[in-house]
């Protein structure tokens, strides 16, 4: 009996210092740059709003932080509709106010440490370019837009940036940009072809993505919108030093650029359908900018249109927050608040559930470094040249390479020209996914990379014609899409892309071949797949565009076909997981330790008309390989703190996890 009640007593100590812990509020006030979770809240408000603030209280806002406990909150300022949700004295405001909803916000944010931004909407504002239609980009077809300003109005100067003064008067710490670089379109309006032909010399203007020119369009209003966001950031920056603001996506996937402005942070919102893979994508492309980051899960479902916007399950949003700071980021989820500016209190209990399962990896994970193994170049000048919009996302061609990579279980980084310049070398094998152009400058690095013992794997049709010479391609001809069929060990599967006719030197090895069907009596000699020697190392190419369609038509065949095509020229990473495709991997150091970070990926995430999903299925006994080159004192099963028993062999050590639930941590102490 005296054991129950002292076993009883220990787990009310337990619970009560859980429950004393969770209701304290957080000691200091952190910048962004030192944030891992928050919370985003917002709006975009409508001007029929007349009782802003009404159920919103002290008590409703102070409760939700104490239980959640959030590093920082954004909430509602001024939406896409131009219509600030609160009493405003530079732009327009809802029609009326119960309350103040900033002021108390700021109020308790304060008092709890717990920093605040801003969602504020910037090129996109309807109710400007309502009010100013004069202000208001003019459309290729010579028609004023009725979503967004353009960078020859007075809003920067009228509007945006005294707003952003009026914020920080507030004492707001930082605001989140939205509607920036995705949502900015060309301007056909006379004083922008007034300056695009004085900057460029070109009267001929483009109207369409097929007309010449139309390239060089596209980066003069690249140029325009660097110059816009910079011009804030420096005004805000000028008048309080302290005000921490970013764009949101600008130089990420969207916008894959060198940062060139102060902007404090990099942040951007993932989509809300499939955010396991698009998660997994975004935190690869934000990684190595060289600035703090972090990226926005959707706390809910929606495809754009008629499905309706139901609230992920928990697990849901841990799988996906899990790809996020497994690459060293911070979280933010994304709930929209009541028309009146009032939170969901029932959200809190959720949301406290997440925020235990982050703070749990964020020892593990936060500001983590990824370890070099497999770089996949992102080709910003190719996809920019072709792009048919300034700033856009070339998921079918970059992402379903990522894809590929990571259920093959590897370790991978995506790289920008300008991030992978120069250090080449760290990478024991370099991806180059579709692409037709490549600076001359970064293929004569690339090919020195080669002979120097470098390993190169080209996917793509166009861009096999880049490295003709180093794959020792004698002729070589682009058939249109078609289906064709490839295989792999003793399964043929079939793929639709178009297709490379490829004759070879002699000397170069032909490693696969296409088939005439799905029998392996119909093998042909049209070739697949080469691999050449050039120098101490290797380039093996891949004839057809197996990125783009694996993003169309995911399949088993053609992962294991490219996993074939990585072991050629890759045969001994760090880590590998047996008996599953359904784990991904990062490979980070921080504190001078290695941490392995498996992600379990099993769950509906994939399915388009899913709302949502609430049961992802356990991984058993995964065996895992470490090339720790020595025994290591221990290897911990993080969060967990399980000492998990080491198998070490000729360098190779290897561990059994006994489940994987969604996310856990391999922490290698040598």
């Amino acid at each position: 009996m005296k054991r129950n009640t002292l076993t009883f007593l220990l787990i009310f100590g337990f619970i009560s210092l859980i429950t004393f812990a969770q209701s304290e509020k957080s000691s200091v006030k952190l910048k962004r740059a030192d944030c891992f979770f928050g919370i985003h809240f917002d709006l975009h408000a409508s001007e029929d709003i007349t009782d802003a603030g009404k159920t919103l209280t002290a008590e409703m806002i102070d409760t939700f932080l104490l239980k959640v406990r959030p590093d920082f909150i954004q909430i509602d300022c001024k939406g896409h509709p131009g219509i600030s949700s609160y009493p405003t004295k530079v732009g327009y405001h809802v029609k009326g106010f119960e309350k103040d909803p900033l002021k108390l916000w700021r109020e308790i944010t304060e008092k709890d440490n717990v920093a605040l931004f801003m969602h504020f909407s910037g090129v996109i504002d309807y109710k400007v370019v309502k009010e100013h239609p004069d202000w208001a980009i003019i459309k290729a077809n010579g028609e004023p837009s009725i979503e967004k300003t353009s960078f020859f109005s007075p809003y920067l100067d009228t509007y945006m940036i005294p707003q952003l003064k009026e914020l920080s008067d507030y004492k707001v710490d930082g605001a989140w940009i939205d509607g920036e670089c995705w949502a900015v379109e060309p301007d056909y309006g006379n004083a922008s072809l007034d300056r695009f032909t004085k900057e460029t010399g070109i009267t001929e203007i483009p109207r369409n993505q097929t007309d010449k020119y139309y390239p060089e369009f596209m980066e003069y209003t690249r140029r325009l919108f660097r110059e816009h966001l910079n011009k804030y950031v420096n005004a805000i920056h000028e008048y309080n030093p302290g005000f921490q603001i970013t764009s949101n996506w600008s130089f990420s996937s969207m916008m894959p650029e060198k940062v060139t402005i102060n902007v404090d942070y990099l942040s951007g919102d993932v989509t809300p359908q499939n955010g396991v893979y698009r998660s997994a994508f975004e935190a690869r492309c934000l990684a190595p900018q060289g600035k703090p980051w972090d990226l926005m899960v959707w706390g809910f479902s929606w495809d754009g249109g008629k499905m309706p916007m139901s609230i992920k399950s928990t697990v849901q949003l841990e799988q996906e927050a899990a790809q996020i700071m497994a690459m060293g980021g911070g979280v933010q989820f994304y709930f929209q608040q009541n028309r009146d500016l009032s939170l969901k209190p029932w959200l809190a209990t959720t949301l406290s559930e997440i925020a235990a399962f982050c703070r749990g990896r964020q020892p593990y994970c936060q500001k983590a470094k990824a370890i070099p193994q497999i770089a996949l170049l992102y080709p910003t000048i190719s996809y920019q040249k072709d792009a048919p919009h300034p700033y856009s996302n070339p998921l079918g061609k970059l992402e379903g390479t990522l894809n590929l990579i990571l259920d093959n279980q590897y370790p991978v980084e995506i790289l920008m020209e300008h991030t992978l310049t120069g250090k080449m070398d760290k990478y024991p094998l370099i991806i180059i996914p579709e692409c037709n152009y490549l600076e001359p400058a970064f293929i004569e690095e690339l090919q020195s990379y080669v002979k120097n013992g470098g390993k190169l794997l080209i996917l793509g049709t166009e861009t096999a014609k880049l490295f003709k010479k180093e794959l020792g391609i004698k002729s070589l001809k682009t058939l249109n899409e078609t289906q064709a069929f490839i295989a792999i060990s003793d399964k043929i599967g079939a793929i639709c892309s178009p297709l490379d006719s490829v004759e070879v030197n002699p000397g170069v090895k032909t490693i696969s071949t296409f088939y005439g069907g799905s029998d392996f009596r119909l093998k042909g000699e049209m070739i697949s797949s080469s691999l050449n020697n050039v120098g101490n190392g290797k380039i093996f190419a891949v004839y057809f565009n197996a990125g783009s369609d694996y993003k169309k038509y995911k399949s088993p065949i053609l992962r294991d076909f490219i996993n074939s095509s990585i072991i050629e020229l890759f045969p001994d990473q760090l880590v590998k997981v047996a008996d599953t495709h359904l784990v991904h991997i990062t490979l980070n150091r921080l504190n001078d330790r290695m941490y392995v970070n498996l992600l379990n990926i099993a769950g509906e995430h994939t399915n388009q008309n899913a709302i949502g999903y609430d049961e992802i299925p356990s991984l058993k006994n995964l065996r895992v390989s470490i090339n720790t080159g020595q025994k290591p004192s221990k290897i911990l099963l993080q969060p967990d703190g399980r000492e998990l028993e080491i198998d070490f062999q000729n360098g190779v050590s290897k561990v059994v996890v006994p489940e994987l639930k969604i996310h856990s941590i391999l922490e290698v102490i040598l």
